[in-house]
């Protein structure tokens, strides 16, 4: 008889299985001193011990097998889960694609979006809209951080979130990812949603829509600067180029911000945002969204400037500092490193932490124009002992307070 039905039979019975298997040795003693005496000085009790150790390590080995089978099946199914996720390929028939967000994330989660005071009072029109995208987990930190150094310097500034939690009023929020799930797997369903909601429900009427992530930092001046060479009635699609998965026209990096003109933005809310066909799911939102614009010709533009430098940082500022990027993923070759990639036309960094973020708003915007100078020097003729006049270090504008 096979090793596993003898196994399985002795499992179904537990009264001979607690007489003749090893464990007996342990459990007769609970029941009967006399009952496990006899055992030992029995021979017959004895054979039965050796023959059941022997069937229990051939149990053993059977179910450590049975286990590793098990296990490599697992990783065989999540390794084709992942390829097939990451290519967009339906490998095998009983793994698809799941794409059911296009009828579970759509424009009736933006009938229960919460608009703080501080969104509804942002300009209407303009020249430059942007917002970011976030999560609760980062409302005191990250949020605080953007919202206090580069996004009001945006025509209208607006924070896209799940939740009003730790947010005041002053805080420009909109609760549109209030019905997704959080998972990296869904960011191409809060992107998608995202591109719908600022241009249908808070405004159509701007020039520019600039999509940055929590932890990007945004020179507005230089981006104004640079945007304000294209028309924004044709379609634009302008960031930092990679090509994984599109080596012919690429698409722009979503982590350092990338920037959709009027044109591109309205044929995505009325052509796209609809046709799963057009704008198929991909776990990587950047690329996904590419590759919907694309559907209609709409290409990432070289963003470099005349030298060939970069404008948008998709990773972190000393990565590129030493060069220390994934070629497979460059577009454009690496032409420059260390202090260069640091710029007059610099426009977005990416990867950085809140302290980052004030430490650089304070430096371009602070120490270089010059706004904590002293406005009076002390008089050098009063004693500063016996004096009632401010001190040099009172009499200097502080810099702004920051809670953490």
């Amino acid at each position: 008889m096979a090793t596993s039905s003898i196994c399985r039979r002795r499992s179904l019975s537990p009264r001979r299985h607690l007489t003749t298997s090893p464990a007996s040795f342990i459990l007769l003693p609970l029941f009967s001193k006399k009952r496990t005496m006899w055992c030992y000085q029995n021979d017959r009790c004895k054979d039965n011990f050796k023959k059941s150790f022997r069937l229990l390590k051939g149990c053993a080995s059977e179910r450590l097998s049975a286990l590793v089978v098990v296990l490599l099946l697992a990783i065989v199914s999540y390794t084709l889960y992942e390829v097939q996720y990451k290519t967009g390929i339906e490998i095998v028939p009983f793994l698809p694609i799941d794409d059911s967000g296009f009828e579970t994330y759509n424009e009736k989660l933006l009938n229960d979006v919460v608009t703080s005071k501080a969104a509804q009072n942002q300009l209407p029109r303009g020249s430059l809209m942007c917002w970011v995208m976030t999560t609760s987990i980062y409302h005191k930190t990250r949020v605080n951080a953007v919202n206090s150094t580069w996004l009001p310097r945006c025509d209208s500034s607006h924070i896209l979130t799940n939740s009003p939690r730790f947010l005041d009023d002053q805080i420009p929020y909109h609760t549109v990812f209030n019905s997704l799930p959080e998972s990296y797997y869904k960011l191409f369903w809060k992107t998608r949603l995202a591109l719908l909601y600022v241009y249908q429900n808070v405004s159509s009427e701007f020039d520019w829509y600039f999509k940055a992530d929590d932890d990007t930092y945004v020179i507005v001046d230089n981006l104004r600067k640079y945007l304000a060479r294209f028309d924004p009635e044709k379609p634009y699609f302008i960031g930092y180029r990679l090509k994984r998965r599109m080596p012919n026209n690429g698409y722009n990096a979503g982590g350092s911000g990338y920037a959709m003109s009027r044109a591109a933005m309205r044929i995505f809310a009325e052509k796209l945002f609809h046709d799963k066909s057009l704008c198929p799911y991909h776990e990587w939102e950047d690329y996904a969204i590419a590759r919907c614009l694309a559907s209609m010709n709409i290409y990432p533009l070289d963003s470099r400037d005349e030298l060939g430098r970069q404008r948008f940082l998709p990773w972190r500022p000393e990565q590129h500092f030493h060069a220390d990027l994934t070629p497979s993923f460059l577009m454009d070759p690496i032409q420059f490193w260390g202090p260069s990639i640091f710029h007059e036309n610099l426009v977005s960094m990416h990867h950085l932490k809140p302290d980052e973020m004030r430490l650089i708003d304070g430096l371009l915007y602070g120490v270089s124009q010059g706004i904590w100078k002293p406005q009076k020097a002390p008089n050098s003729s009063t004693s500063l002992v016996n004096s009632t006049e401010a001190s040099p270090m009172e009499d200097t504008i502080q810099p702004p307070t920051v809670s953490f």
